[in-house]
C-alpha cells in the first residue's frame, strides 16, 4: 500500500510537470512563431536585401492583432523601405520589376508613389505605427516625419510651416534632435519663398507660379521679412548640439564650403529649390 501511494504521488508529480513544461514550451514556442518574422527581416538586412527584409515582416504588417513585435515591425518596415529607395535613387537601380515591387508594397502599406518620375516612400508605414500604436515611444520621430511624409518639397507651405511650428512649440523643451531639424526646414522654406520672390525674373522661377504681389517695393519688403526668418532659424539649426549639418548638396550648384546660412547671408542668387525642386 505505501509504495501503490508513492507510485500514484510520483504519478501525479509527472503528469503535472509534464503539462507545465508542455505550458511553457507551447508559449515559448508562440513567441518564437511570432518573433520569427523580425528575425528573418534582422537576417536579410544583413545581407542588404531591404526589399526581402520587409517582405519578410509581412505576417506581422497585415496582422489585425496588436503585439510588440507588430510595432516594431511597422518601425522596421519604414526605415527599411527608406533605405531601398535610397539604394534605387542613388545607384539608379529602377528595374523591370521595380513597379511590381512598388505594388507589393504598397499592398503592404509602404504608399510608395509607383511613378518613375515621382518616385517616392510616402511613409505608410508610420501612418499605421501611429495609427495603431499612438502612445509608441517613437510618437515624437513619426510626428516630425509625417510633417513632410516624405515629400522633398512642401505640398503647401502655409500649412508645412504651421504644422512645423506647432512640432516646435510642443517638443521644444525636450531638445530632441528632430526640433532643430524643424528649425532647418522652416529656414530652407523661409529662404525659398526670399529667393522666388527676389529672383522672381530669374527662368528657372519664372517656370513656377510667381510669388508676391508684383508692386516691388511691397515684394522688397515681403523678401525681406523671409530672409530674417529665415537667417534667425539657420541660427538656431547651427547651434545644435546633436552634431546635425546642413545636407543640402551646395556643391552640385557651385557652392562648395558653403552653407545656406552663409549664402542667404550674403544674398547669394540661390534657394527657390528648397521650395520648387526639394531640401
Amino acid at each position: 500500500m505505501f509504495l501503490r501511494n508513492i507510485w500514484i504521488s510520483v504519478t501525479i508529480f509527472l503528469v503535472v510537470s509534464c503539462a507545465v513544461c508542455l505550458s511553457f514550451r507551447s508559449e515559448t514556442d508562440a513567441e518564437t512563431t511570432s518573433a520569427s518574422p523580425l528575425v528573418a527581416a534582422e537576417k536579410l538586412i544583413t545581407t542588404e536585401n531591404y526589399y526581402k527584409a520587409i517582405l519578410a515582416l509581412k505576417p506581422l504588417l497585415m496582422s489585425d492583432t496588436k503585439s510588440k513585435e507588430q510595432e516594431e515591425a511597422f518601425w522596421l518596415a519604414h526605415t527599411l523601405s527608406i533605405k531601398w529607395e535610397k539604394e534605387i535613387i542613388e545607384n539608379e537601380f529602377w528595374e523591370k520589376d521595380t513597379d511590381q515591387k512598388i505594388g507589393t508594397l504598397n499592398q503592404l502599406g509602404a504608399d510608395f508613389d509607383n511613378i518613375e518620375i515621382n518616385f517616392g516612400y510616402r511613409y505608410g508605414f508610420l501612418q499605421r505605427l501611429i495609427s495603431d500604436y499612438p502612445n509608441t515611444m517613437k510618437q515624437p520621430i513619426v510626428e516630425y516625419a509625417l510633417i513632410q511624409s516624405g515629400y522633398p518639397v512642401p505640398r503647401d507651405i502655409d500649412e508645412t510651416l504651421s504644422a512645423l511650428h506647432a512640432y516646435i512649440e510642443k517638443y521644444e523643451k525636450t531638445g530632441r534632435a528632430e526640433v532643430y531639424r524643424a528649425y532647418l526646414d522652416i529656414a530652407h522654406i523661409h529662404h525659398g519663398l526670399w529667393a522666388a520672390i527676389t529672383f522672381y525674373d530669374h527662368p528657372y522661377v519664372g517656370m513656377f507660379a510667381r510669388i508676391g504681389s508684383g508692386d516691388p517695393e511691397k515684394d522688397k519688403k515681403l523678401a525681406d521679412s523671409h530672409r530674417e526668418i529665415a537667417l534667425k532659424y539657420y541660427a538656431k539649426f547651427y547651434i545644435n548640439p546633436h552634431g546635425l549639418i546642413d545636407n543640402f548638396d551646395y556643391e552640385f550648384y557651385d557652392f562648395k564650403d558653403e552653407t545656406g546660412y552663409q549664402l542667404l547671408k550674403r544674398k547669394a542668387e540661390f534657394g527657390w529649390d528648397f521650395i520648387f525642386y526639394g531640401c
